[in-house]
């Protein structure tokens, strides 16, 4: 399956094909943005607010974080990340289309 097929499968699945009309995707994007600020909001007090290997990867080059600390934060991570795919999954039935 190629990308483009699993992203039209995707998009059917989530918004009844809404996605590819221009306000479609301004309600994609926003609503992407109010979940990443949520997210942020929510591991601000815990890790400053990383939730992104990179940022992370940032914070530990400019010397904000220690070794030790990022890769906790990067298990931690890519942990939450497996276990969102995993709920994607599920609530979803394994985005298998009829």
């Amino acid at each position: 399956m190629t990308r483009t097929n699993w992203l039209d499968i995707l998009a059917d699945k989530l918004t009844d094909n809404a996605s590819t009309t221009p306000s479609g995707l301004v309600a994609a994007a926003l609503a992407h943005a109010f979940a990443l600020f949520v997210a942020v909001s929510v591991g601000a007090n815990i890790s400053g607010g990383h939730v992104n290997p990179a940022v992370t990867f940032g914070a530990l080059i400019g010397g904000n974080i220690t070794l030790l600390r990022s890769i906790l934060y990067w298990i931690a991570q890519l942990l939450g990340s497996v276990v969102a795919c995993l709920l994607l999954k599920f609530a979803t039935g394994g985005l298998v289309r009829d």
